[in-house]
């Protein structure tokens, strides 16, 4: 990849640039809530009575929003503007509650919305953000360009262009689906996505300066500022930041008390901190409230760090009903449970099977990298180091993917191992519960 011709990419500090990368900001222009869209494009005969609908996302009352077009439906069942809201409402519910059948309530309610004349736009739009959040990146990457056909300056919908072309692993296009997305609706959703293109191009202090500028801006939806706050907290993280990381996920719960995603994330810094009765407490807590495949394997591998094997396994009982769950919803889980599956070494050759499945369906870096974890995992290194090279090719600065990259290079019995190990550690000394002391512990013995 050419990474002068990717603007998220460039190095140079000129206005030009800064004005790009960051939208209106910088011009004064206002942040646009993509989920208030839905009223403008309602109609004008619509907006009044569709505003006061859309108040329950302002005040973080989803379930009550829910509740309330649920019903009007039920007396109105051909009020398409109205259901067009209900199916993003049940996809923010699932955001909040972390329950996979409201996925496929959000599809009928596109579908009777659509059979009812709603407004295609937000419509299309919807489908394509559900069809990502479901990974199924060629029908979210259809269902976007549809949705820009209709109405190429809704912003909200060049970000689920950008998301698809992102985890199919068209960074370029991607990118510049998000600077179109940044200028035409700045605001958090946005921003958070130029964050994660500086990332994922090794620009954390770039990203860090996207969340804070997304910040500023503020939303009407307390639950996208205390994401990002999260978010930001994950960069200071990963790169070994810890009480940075921790301020912010603070400033998540402040924002949002009992937040889910920020108690999970300072679980784990708990847990990195050897505190794990304090890290599963509050991953208990957690779990109980946001049941996720992930905050459950994380969970288990905290008990499994603490030496609580038997109730570690417990919890991994549960992944694979869980993700059963999901997959019933529509959800694509290959990658997922793959990972899964090889780091506590269950299932290892349909595991390779499923990680193949999944770089085939979306070649993003990150597949691409369980791809080549999977072959180390059943001894093909030679054919391992081939992705693991690519998954590096952006210049992504994740310890993770530096530790894969040792433990393939180390089964080739090559001697820059070593260098790997030590790469994932300076990058991030407790990036894992379970990998960071292998990689600790091969380091100390090559030395």
């Amino acid at each position: 990849m050419r990474r002068g011709k990717v603007v998220l990419g460039i190095a140079t500090a000129n206005v030009a640039v800064v004005v790009l990368l960051l939208g209106g900001v910088l011009s004064g222009s206002r942040a646009v809530d993509p989920l208030a869209e839905a009223r403008v494009q309602a109609g004008p005969a619509n907006q009044a009575s569709l505003g006061r609908l859309l108040e329950g996302f302002a005040a973080g009352d989803t379930a009550g929003l829910v509740r309330r077009l649920e019903r009007r439906v039920a007396d109105e069942p051909g009020d398409g503007q109205a259901l067009a809201v209900l199916g993003l409402g049940y996809q923010q519910r699932a955001r909040e509650t972390g329950t996979p059948t409201f996925y496929g309530l959000s599809a009928r309610a596109f579908q009777q919305a659509a059979a009812a004349g709603g407004p295609e736009p937000v419509i299309v739009r919807g489908r394509a953000a559900l069809a990502n959040t479901r990974h199924r990146f060629a029908d979210g990457f259809r269902l976007s360009r549809q949705a820009i056909r209709l109405d190429p300056e809704d912003g909200s919908a060049y970000g689920a262009l950008g998301d698809a072309l992102m985890n199919l692993g068209r960074y370029e296009e991607a990118f510049r689906a998000y600077d179109r997305m940044a200028k035409l609706a700045p605001g958090i959703p946005s921003y958070a996505r130029v964050a994660h293109a500086r990332e994922l191009l090794g620009r954390p202090e770039a990203a860090v300066q996207a969340y804070e500028i997304a910040l500023e801006t503020g939303s009407s939806v307390p639950e996208y500022v205390a994401w990002a706050m999260v978010q930001l907290g994950n960069i200071h993280f990963s790169k070994g930041e810890y009480r940075q990381a921790a301020k912010a996920y603070r400033g998540a719960l402040d924002r949002l008390p009992g937040y889910v995603h920020a108690e999970a994330a300072l679980a784990r810094i708990e847990a990195s901190e050897g505190q794990y009765r304090r890290a599963i407490a509050r991953l208990r807590h957690a779990v109980d409230v946001l049941p996720l495949p992930a905050y459950v394997i994380q969970l288990g591998d905290t008990l499994d760090a603490a030496g609580r094997t038997s109730q570690a396994r417990r919890q991994y009982a549960l992944v694979e009903a869980m993700e059963r769950l999901f997959e019933a919803n529509g959800v694509r889980t290959e990658l997922q449970t793959a990972l899964f599956d090889l780091d506590h070494g269950r299932n290892v050759p349909d595991a390779l099977r499923r990680a193949r499945l999944a770089y085939i369906s979306a070649p993003g870096i990150y597949s691409e990298d369980a791809l080549a974890w999977a072959l180390f995992k059943v001894g093909r290194c030679d054919e391992a180091v081939e992705h693991s090279e690519r998954a590096l090719r952006l210049g992504t600065n994740d310890a993770l993917l530096y530790f894969h990259r040792a433990m393939i290079e180390r089964c080739l019995g090559s001697s820059s191992a070593r260098s790997w190990f030590a790469r994932a550690l300076a990058t991030n000394p407790y990036f894992s519960l379970r990998w960071a002391p292998v990689a600790r512990e091969a380091l100390a013995a090559s030395s």
